[in-house]
């Protein structure tokens, strides 16, 4: 008889140990390529590179048979992942942002992510904060769930503590009305004699300190004020504008920010803003009290602190006034995976298995220290007030999550030229343009391009 040799022997006893027992496991060998856990070279070891960092190694530290391949993320990545995607050589998971979800979702290339709780029960969808989780179900609660959320910002209201004391008016709350928000950036704008905006002899030509700041920018920082004055850009369904952007609620809300710019002379023209910040950037100007309040997302807080003439107790935030709504717009990132991925039933775990750790609240507390966006998780999300190096600020960011209400951005592959045109509207609005003719003139356009 043949003599196998010692090693060879001790080989073929470790594989025949060894691949039964990964097999009961179900532990065959997976790598997985994900864009979005790597960090530009300048940003090596930063906060956020060891966050991702850690996240990779808890994937892998769990499940013993994964590999995760980080890939770096490339220039154009919205434009190079849909080439990607019909090459067939696109990673299995990625970050996407809100508004990718529509032309992905239109393409068929993403997984249903209810595939991923039949696969590992342990991710559920209350995990997540819902009004945020809404964003991936176009459908409704019942439908198609098209990515998890990783992080997100509402936009709020930045504030100078030290304009309003200058002005001697009192810190808004979260439960100001319209009326009330109107009243105080009135008196928050002064002219060079200290007089404000509801004086008689107030010199609007010679303003020191605006009460506000308004931009053309449809849906970053004005549609949430057209909601909460009752009014929306489209129908339900996102088929037209004909009778919402041009409601008689929208024209109100939008002829509100024209005059707080041409009217009351609580906020820089779009000239005067522009000179404002030729020398410096806008939030060191905020910074010095030449405008009290501005809209703006939770990353605000990281450019704010970089200011020279930053300081904690100079900052405060609040939520939009309440009118006819209390609602606010959100913007937000989230996992999504390559819906090719189920056609392998061990990818498809182990792509599930990622998203699991990666929207779980160990990961999830690393968005407190990188301070750029709110965690999606809700159980983080509250934590965070406690963690946070701004605990009231946090605060307030948390409580105006129950206010979020979907960009449009999120369900219309068309905002891509929409929104350019409701920017338009709104730049020639706010340097005198009749709102109605505006408006119509939008909307007009606007519904040819929705029925092509």
């Amino acid at each position: 008889m043949r003599r196998i040799a010692p090693k060879v022997l001790f080989l073929v006893l470790v594989f025949v140990l060894v691949l039964p027992f990964s097999m009961a496991l179900g532990q065959d060998p997976v790598t997985l390529n994900v864009v979005g856990v790597t960090v530009p070279p300048e940003e090596l070891g930063s906060t956020l590179d060891l966050a991702y960092q850690a996240l990779v190694a808890s994937v892998q530290e769990a499940n013993p048979n994964i590999t995760v391949n980080a890939i770096e993320t490339p220039p154009e990545f919205e434009t190079q992942i849909l080439v990607d995607l019909a090459a067939g050589t696109a990673p299995d998971i990625w970050r996407a942002g809100h508004a990718q979800l529509p032309e992905l979702i239109e393409g068929g290339h993403l997984l249903d992510m209810r595939q991923c709780t039949e696969v590992v029960p342990e991710l559920t969808m209350d995990r997540f904060v819902p009004s945020v989780l809404a964003i991936h179900q176009p459908e409704g609660p019942d439908g198609p769930v098209y990515g998890l959320p990783n992080g997100f910002t509402p936009m709020v209201f930045y504030y100078n503590t030290e304009s309003f004391e200058r002005a001697g008016v009192d810190l808004p709350t979260s439960d100001w009305t319209v009326d009330q928000f109107l009243d105080s950036v009135q008196r928050l704008t002064l002219d060079t004699s200290g007089r404000n905006a509801q004086d008689p002899a107030f010199d609007a030509a010679n303003i020191e300190q605006y009460g506000f700041r308004v931009r053309k920018w449809a849906v970053l920082e004005n549609l949430a004020w057209i909601w909460l004055f009752g009014g929306d850009v489209f129908s339900e369904d996102y088929s037209t504008v004909d009778g919402y952007l041009n409601s008689p609620e929208t024209i109100e809300a939008i002829t509100f920010l024209r005059d707080l710019v041409l009217q009351y002379h609580v906020a820089p023209e779009p000239n005067a803003l522009d000179m404002m910040i030729q020398e410096r950037a806008f939030p060191a100007v905020f910074l010095d009290g030449a405008v009290a309040m501005y809209p703006r997302g939770h990353w605000e807080l990281v450019g704010l602190q970089l200011q020279e003439n930053y300081s904690p107790d100079k900052l405060g935030v609040v939520g939009y006034p309440v009118g006819a709504r209390d609602a606010t717009i959100a913007f937000e990132d989230g996992w999504v995976i390559n819906a090719a991925v189920a056609d392998d039933p061990a990818k498809l775990e182990a792509a599930c298995q990622f998203v699991n750790v990666a929207t779980d609240v160990e990961f999830q507390r690393s968005k407190v220290e990188t301070g750029l966006e709110i965690s999606a998780n809700q159980a983080s999300a509250d934590e965070s007030v406690s963690l946070s190096a701004w605990p009231d600020l946090e605060a307030v960011f948390v409580a105006e999550m129950a206010n979020v209400m979907t960009d449009p951005n999120a369900r219309l592959v068309a905002m891509g030229v929409i929104e350019p045109r409701l920017d338009l509207m709104f730049e020639n609005i706010l340097a005198g343009a009749d709102v109605t003719e505006e408006v119509n003139l939008a909307v007009e356009e606007i519904e040819r391009e929705l029925q092509r």
